[in-house]
């Protein structure tokens, strides 16, 4: 709604004492207006110019002095715009100017709306005008449709924007198309069948009328052999979004990324299939995805949206759109910035895990319980709250970003050893598992041919519960004792899909008891709630005598397992 700035308006032989007065007094009377400004228009309320208390001090540091007129400290070129259609929609005007160079590529707060008479209608910031905007807002694309672009698509759908989702890989496309979601998120299914060819809509490009006005990018950055993060699906997407990108649209990237990759390797992408320069033509930002699998749908209407830009506007007008979907949106100075963020979190929870896997490893080494100490160690002590140890740290994230991290230090010459040595600590606690299990194989089952290993748990956690299998420590494990030559192995899960566990050469088990039957070792390797209420000494009776029992994640009362015969029962 226009503001009444009659409040503002001044002349111009007012004096500088008098227009400071005005100002001061705006405060109280006219708290709605925008604070510390003033409208300097002719008799027929023409605009002249603006002045704000920074072009006062200014004058005054020029030696004008507060009895001489105000119109010698007015800005005769403040940022206007003429609105021929009183209903049209300002920011394509907005963008032309910024085109023309006329306009500075920072946050705009003060423009001001004239008609034909160059009288001022309004004074608006770009923040607000992006926020009240539907035009901008029509058709938002998402560029890859796995955990990150999946849920964020369809949450955007269900606050009401029109989402068109496309992704190279034909069979999780296929899948999408029949409302089935390829993995498992509470409450995605629903989502999927409520918006599917509505809000939701899968294309095969971006082109003609596929076309979008704001571009999100959550395509893979896997790791190459080395251990260093590969671009090919990124820069590959960005071309295409390169192709079709109209003056005026924003390109925001959530895939985790390399610093300086946004501005070094996505915006020359851009720049060169569009023929246009980012920040004058359009807009380019990062933010982050920072969900946790299990619980993405619920946190990304929860958990603040961290923004870094190549302009202000560009974080405004992203943080216009997440403002719909989250509670608050945290703006930060550059584009490197935001993509350090995830860097951080993610490394920072890989090198607190790493901590409590080598006190296990220490524990172990001098016959104390782990799990006992980490108690005794976080009662009632809120200063440092350490985790449970696990069978190493897993997950598409915690397994690839601490390397990316790594791999952004070095860029600058600086090599992180804390990040580094926690990824080996995370790393040995697979061996130190496969070690005990094919210690225990050799010794205790020598004359056993193939013996069976029932793995309980494929996906790379189980609280809160997901089917991704990315980066299972169960999946490294399977691949360590298959190599020491044990194929007998049967894998359960609660959530993971049965041809995600078998083409590692594993023998699905639709049911844990099925595991237990007849096993010689039977290891738990995530912390799936189900777990927990399993009538264990029923189960592993079903075992073969003698029978390891691995508890991973320290789930059971050590006394109570033990009473089994013949178990053998380690925890890490």
């Amino acid at each position: 709604m226009p503001h009444k700035l009659s409040n503002l308006f001044i002349g111009p032989n007012d004096k500088i004492k008098t227009v400071l007065e005005r100002i001061s007094s705006l405060k109280s009377t006219s708290p709605h207006l925008p604070p510390g400004v003033v409208l300097v228009v002719g008799a027929d309320h023409k605009l002249l110019g603006i002045v704000t208390n920074g072009d006062i001090r200014r004058a005054f540091a020029a030696g004008i002095t507060v009895d001489q007129p105000i119109s010698k400290a007015m800005n005769k070129n403040p940022s206007v715009i003429e609105q021929i259609d009183q209903g049209g929609d300002l920011l394509p005007l907005i963008f032309n100017k910024m085109k023309e160079g006329k306009w500075p590529k920072d946050r705009m707060e003060r423009i001001l709306v004239v008609d034909n008479k160059r009288r001022v209608v309004d004074m608006v910031s770009f923040y607000d005008l992006v926020r009240h905007s539907d035009a901008r807002f029509k058709h938002i694309a998402v560029v890859g449709l796995g955990y990150v672009g999946l849920t964020l698509g369809l949450t955007l759908a269900d606050l009401g924007f029109k989402v068109k989702a496309f992704d190279v890989n034909k069979a999780v496309m296929d899948s999408v198309k029949r409302a089935k979601p390829h993995f498992y998120e509470q409450g995605l299914d629903r989502l999927l069948n409520d918006h599917l060819n509505k809000n939701f809509l899968l294309v095969n490009n971006f082109e003609g009328e596929n076309n979008a006005d704001v571009y999100f990018v959550a395509v893979g950055t896997p790791l190459d052999a080395n251990s260093k993060p590969s671009l090919h699906y990124l820069e590959k997407a960005v071309a295409h979004i390169g192709g079709v990108l109209k003056h005026g649209d924003t390109v925001v990237l959530r895939s985790t990324v390399p610093l300086g990759t946004t501005r070094n390797c996505v915006i020359p992408i851009l720049e060169k299939e569009s023929g246009m320069r980012a920040g004058d033509d359009f807009l380019v930002a990062f933010a982050p995805e920072r969900t946790i699998e299990g619980k993405a749908l619920e946190e990304l209407r929860k958990l603040p949206q961290v923004i870094g830009g190549i302009s202000h506007a560009s974080c405004d007008l992203v943080a216009s759109i997440f403002n719909f979907m989250s509670n608050s949106t945290i703006l930060v100075d550059s584009l490197e910035a935001a993509e350090m963020v995830k860097l951080v979190n993610n490394t920072y929870r890989d090198v607190t895990f790493a901590f409590a896997n080598e006190v296990a490893l220490i524990s172990r080494q001098w016959g104390i319980d782990t799990k006992q100490v980490i108690e005794a160690a976080n009662y009632g002590y809120e200063r440092g709250r350490v985790p449970m140890p696990s069978p190493g740290v897993g997950g598409y994230c915690l397994e690839k970003d601490p390397f990316i991290f790594i791999e952004s230090a070095k860029l600058k010459g600086y090599e992180p050893l804390l990040a580094r040595d926690a990824r080996q600590v995370s790393n040995a606690m697979v061996d130190f598992v496969a070690d005990d299990i094919i210690s225990f194989l050799k010794q205790e089952k020598a004359s056993v041919k193939n013996p069976k290993i029932a793995l309980l748990g494929f996906a790379f956690k189980g609280k809160p519960v997901t089917s991704d299998v990315r980066g299972s420590t169960t999946v490294i494990l399977t691949k360590k004792l298959q190599q020491s030559g044990y194929t007998n192995i049967h894998g359960y899960d609660a959530a993971a899909r049965r041809e995600d566990i078998v083409i590692h050469k594993v023998k699905h088990t639709p049911k844990v008891e099925q595991g237990f039957k007849d096993a010689d070792a039977v290891v738990v390797m995530n912390n799936h709630l189900d777990f927990e209420t399993l009538d264990i000494r029923g189960l592993l009776a079903k075992a073969k005598n003698p029978v390891l029992f691995f508890d991973t994640w320290s789930l059971y009362d050590a006394d109570e397992v033990k009473k089994v015969k013949g178990v053998q029962y380690r925890r890490i």
